[in-house]
């Protein structure tokens, strides 16, 4: 390298020295043009740094966005498809998440299909905004995901979001809020002491005052009684403008209205039980007590002449029904979910009802109606029938097997002429059910609802091969399935009269009363006495197997509170007092203290009552979900031939998911 240089030698005696005097003045540097072009190389880089890290950052929000909002997108078409199933499976599995994904202000974002305007990442979640139209206003709202397994899944909430609680004292009372909700806490304070002093200007309920607002940072409700909740505005909608949504505000009038002023709640009973002209509560007596000591509610019963063929109609006309709500009411959204109200209401003892109840009352693990009641089905025997066949009457710890022989033995010994035609008749599901569950059943437990799973679909094969084995056989038990004039006869009167499935079973059930048809039959506890009365009888519980006692099957009966309701704690006040009611016509009541008050178990006829009490422990509700899992449309499959036992039970009802047509798994 030393080549490409010209060095340049300077002799001494050209160059003229300066001359050396320590007074001359030294010459001043001058630093202005380089500090000018430091600071602005400096400040270019700073730019520079700054537009590369917003380049970056846009990037990576882009890239989120992408990554978020394919899963959102699968969400919708999940949602618009009805099929729930699709829906929850990109969602953490939370029971109180997937409950709150059915309330309608929910459920709305979905219909109108949000779009993701925003994404930031936090360690492994990702914050997102999610944006749609509604009622011609742009909203949105904050959504939560979350890197779990190298899956993004679509999760609750974020621990670290929120912030603290705050609180705020007021004129009216408290508020409690996130940290990061504290910007909104004069508007909100100020709309609140608004709306009240306008409620109160006609009259509200003044000893209601002071009161806690609290905004939650999720969807949780209370049933403390000086005490509100409401998801942030953050969860129900901002506008446009980030500020809460129009909706925000009409939630929050309607809470506070619903809780300073008397309430007016229309509540739908199902009409009297044909056989008895009872129900199964006196609703309209109950109701003067409970005005009584709630004289700022007023309960209105409308007792219906017909149940609905869809029970669904009932939660958009009524703030409440005394029925069990069905599948497709629930994954409708149709119905409120009472867990938040059991868990934080201290007058509601949860502990003080049956476990084999409560359960009846549960789907996902939430609660989504109050129980009253359970009906028990038994098994009724014709002592005569079993004394002309020289055969001893059955134990309450008999089996399946048992009963088979038991049913050929009677039919094989019937004369010629005789009234008896079958062995065996259930004119329901019941005995279905009880083999199902009986089947292959390995419970070690005290009872049996300790061991509950869901009906799985081998148990429903099990029990469709023994009905149409049952059911094929001469004089063993008629099949229900089957053409009208192929089981009533010809001429039958019933063959001349529009009759429904219902009413025909019920001439079924009245030809088995007026003169005996069969010999073991399923009935309900509140008919004993008539029976008896007929031809005397034995009753025992339903078969089991040779290690373990049979399961009964539990027909739980409550009322639930409609979504749409305005009035829901005012229901809740309501349906807490009939837990405490004594049920008629027979059936167990929910709460053993009441059972214990009115001597229910007690006063049961001998027979019948120790039949009960053998049966009761290993009683199994028949779930909101085990009843869209073995139905009379599997069984007509079975015994018309269109499917084997194993294919009609992997078919099941179809489920309406959001009011959209749902699909069969």
């Amino acid at each position: 390298m030393r080549d490409q240089f010209d060095w340049h030698i300077i002799d001494e005696e050209d160059t003229e020295m300066p001359p050396d005097s320590g007074d001359a003045p030294r010459r001043k540097r001058n630093w202005g043009g380089g500090f000018w072009l430091l600071a602005a190389v400096l400040f270019f880089l700073v730019i520079g740094g700054w537009g590369v890290t917003q380049y970056q950052l846009r990037q990576r929000e882009a890239e989120l966005q992408a990554q978020v909002q394919p899963l959102l997108d699968f969400e919708q078409e999940a949602f618009l498809a009805g099929d729930g199933d699709l829906f929850f499976s990109v969602q953490l599995d939370n029971p109180a998440w997937f409950s709150a994904q059915l309330r309608p202000e929910n459920q709305a974002m979905y219909r109108a299909v949000g779009q993701i305007s925003n994404a930031e990442a936090h360690g492994e979640e990702v914050w997102a905004s999610v944006a749609w139209q509604e009622d011609g206003e742009l909203r949105q709202r904050i959504a939560f995901f979350r890197w779990q397994n190298g899956r993004l899944l679509h999760v609750p909430t974020s621990n670290s979001y929120w912030g603290p609680t705050l609180r705020e004292d007021t004129d009216w009372g408290q508020l409690s809020y996130a940290e990061i909700d504290q910007n909104w806490v004069q508007e909100i304070d100020q709309f609140t002491a608004e709306t009240i002093a306008e409620l109160c200007a006609s009259g509200c309920l003044q000893d209601k005052l002071p009161l806690t607002l609290v905004l939650t940072p999720d969807y949780s409700q209370t049933a403390v009684p000086d005490r509100l909740n409401i998801p942030s505005p953050r969860l129900v909608a901002l506008d446009a403008d980030g500020r809460p949504a129009s909706i925000f505000w009409e939630q929050l009038r309607g809470q506070i209205e619903a809780y300073l002023t008397p309430a007016v709640i229309r509540f739908a009973v199902p009409p009297p039980l044909t056989q008895n002209g009872q129900g199964m509560l006196n609703y309209e007596r109950a109701a003067a007590q409970f005005m009584a000591e709630h004289p700022d509610i007023t309960i209105e019963i409308v007792t219906l002449a017909t149940s609905p063929k869809d029970l669904g109609q009932l939660a958009l006309e009524f703030d409440g029904a005394a029925y069990q709500p069905t599948k497709s009411m629930l994954a409708d959204g149709l119905i409120y979910d009472l867990t938040d109200y059991t868990n934080s209401d201290l007058d509601f003892d949860q502990s003080d009802f049956y476990e084999q109840i409560w359960q009846g009352a549960e789907w996902r693990d939430r609660l989504w109606m109050v129980p009253l009641a359970a009906q028990m089905p038994v098994m009724y025997y014709d002592k005569a029938a079993y004394e002309q066949a020289g055969m001893a009457q059955p134990s309450l710890r008999w089996t399946w097997a048992e009963m088979e022989q038991d049913v050929a033995t009677i039919v094989a010994a019937q004369p010629e002429g005789s009234d008896l035609q079958w062995g065996f008749l259930d004119t329901g599901l019941d005995a279905l059910f009880s083999y199902a569950y009986n089947w292959e059943n390995s419970c070690s437990k005290r009872a049996a609802v300790l061991c509950q799973r869901p009906l799985q679909p081998q148990n429903v094969a099990a029990a469709l091969d023994w009905y149409s084995q049952q059911a094929g056989q001469p004089a063993q038990m008629p099949d229900l399935a089957a053409d009208r004039e192929e089981l009533l006869g010809p001429g039958s009167f019933a063959l001349s009269s529009n009759w429904n499935a219902s009413d025909q079973l019920f001439v079924l059930w009245n030809f088995q009363t007026a003169r005996r048809k069969a010999a073991i039959w399923v009935d309900v506890p509140v008919n004993y006495e008539y029976q008896f009365l007929l031809v005397p009888l034995g009753v025992v519980p339903f078969p089991g197997s040779g290690r373990f006692d049979g399961i009964s099957p539990l027909w739980v009966q409550g009322a639930f509170i409609s979504q749409q309701s305005e009035r829901p704690y005012a229901m809740w006040q309501w349906l807490k007092f009939l837990s405490y009611q004594a049920p008629t016509s027979r059936m167990i009541p929910a709460r053993p203290s009441v059972a214990e008050d009115v001597g229910f178990w007690k006063f049961l006829p001998l027979p019948l009552g120790n039949a009960m009490r053998a049966a009761f422990p290993f009683a199994r509700p028949v779930t909101i979900e085990d009843q869209t899992r073995l139905t009379w449309e599997q069984v007509t499959a079975v015994t018309s031939g269109k499917l084997s036992p194993a294919e009609a039970a992997r078919k099941q009802l179809d489920t309406s998911w959001f009011g959209f047509p749902g699909t069969t798994p």
